[in-house]
């Protein structure tokens, strides 16, 4: 057995990721890491190679790909440590080649996969809290950085369809096109923690961490290890607003539009007669969700920084 797993996703950014695939080797081959390497053949499969290896014991397990490779490798991380207290046997690692890289930002690993192959020869880590999600129509999961509804999701949704463009261009074009296509916004009714909250929502966000959409500062204040999750919702926005905000979301400095309300909460309960598109690090959980029930669990996952 092997001290590192690394599952790699050659679909990540439309499948560029597969070009990166040979610097990592090469990084790798110049050091004195044991590892092996498993590709993803379709969705879900990260999830099942991190649970086979962590139950077998493999120390690191690293995703290779976006936030949705992430998502799939924390998930199988967290299944295998169920049941048990404190933090999961497991360590993860995060190669970023994905359009967004979101999570890999909020750690600090900024620079492409150079660094962070240099983190995991270093292998510095902090321990950090994770969400776990619960749906009315749709399997449960966690997830590691930030769920989205409403038109968020279906920017989401549009992204995925873009084969031509890469990185950061893919979202800013989604963003355009689903405004043309998608502008909805249902009453939401909201319990944080013990507290009632009701309002139009045009964007929900639920963050365990900062960033999204390979730019976007939804949550600025979020922080991977206080214990609580930020909410940023956007209310009765009209039309014609969007695009001031969408600069003010980009650099984290939409607090103070009389739209937007921050907020923070231990545990999040979403409801709306409305169907509502959601996704969860990326990846899209469904277009027809009206109940979600989110927790945090703080300290739960270790991580490579």
């Amino acid at each position: 057995m092997s001290d590192m797993l690394i599952i790699f996703n050659p679909f990540s950014n439309r499948g560029d990721s597969r070009h990166a695939i040979d610097v990592v080797l090469q990084n790798l081959a110049q050091s004195d890491l044991d590892y092996e390497v498993k590709l993803t053949e379709e969705r879900r499969h990260a999830i099942r190679l991190a649970q086979e290896a962590a139950e077998a014991g493999v120390p690191l397990i690293v995703a290779a790909g976006g936030d949705g490779t992430v998502n799939e490798v924390a998930n199988g991380i967290l299944l295998a440590a169920a049941g048990a207290e404190g933090v999961a046997p497991a360590t993860m690692g995060v190669l970023p080649m994905g359009s967004g890289n979101d999570f890999a930002w909020g750690l600090g690993i900024r620079d492409g996969v150079g660094e962070a192959v240099d983190r995991l020869k270093r292998g510095h880590t902090r321990v950090i809290d994770v969400a776990w999600a619960e749906f009315d129509n749709a399997p449960d999961r966690y997830f590691v950085n930030m769920l989205g509804c409403g038109f968020d999701a279906r920017v989401n949704i549009e992204a995925h369809k873009i084969k031509r463009l890469r990185g950061f261009a893919i979202y800013m074009a989604a963003v355009l096109k689903t405004l043309w296509t998608y502008f909805e916004k249902p009453q939401v009714h909201l319990t944080l923690d013990d507290r009632a909250l009701e309002t139009p929502s045009f964007i929900t966000f639920i963050a365990n961490g900062p960033r999204l959409g390979g730019g976007f500062l939804a949550a600025p204040q979020a922080r991977y290890d206080d214990g609580i999750l930020d909410l940023c919702i956007a209310g009765d926005v009209h039309r014609r607003e969007v695009g001031g905000l969408i600069p003010k979301l980009m650099k984290g400095r939409h607090a103070d539009h009389p739209k937007i309300i921050m907020d923070r909460a231990k545990s999040v309960t979403l409801k709306s007669d409305f169907p509502l598109p959601c996704q969860a690090d990326g990846e899209t959980i469904s277009e027809n969700l009206h109940c979600i029930k989110i927790t945090t669990i703080p300290q739960r996952l270790r991580v490579i920084v």
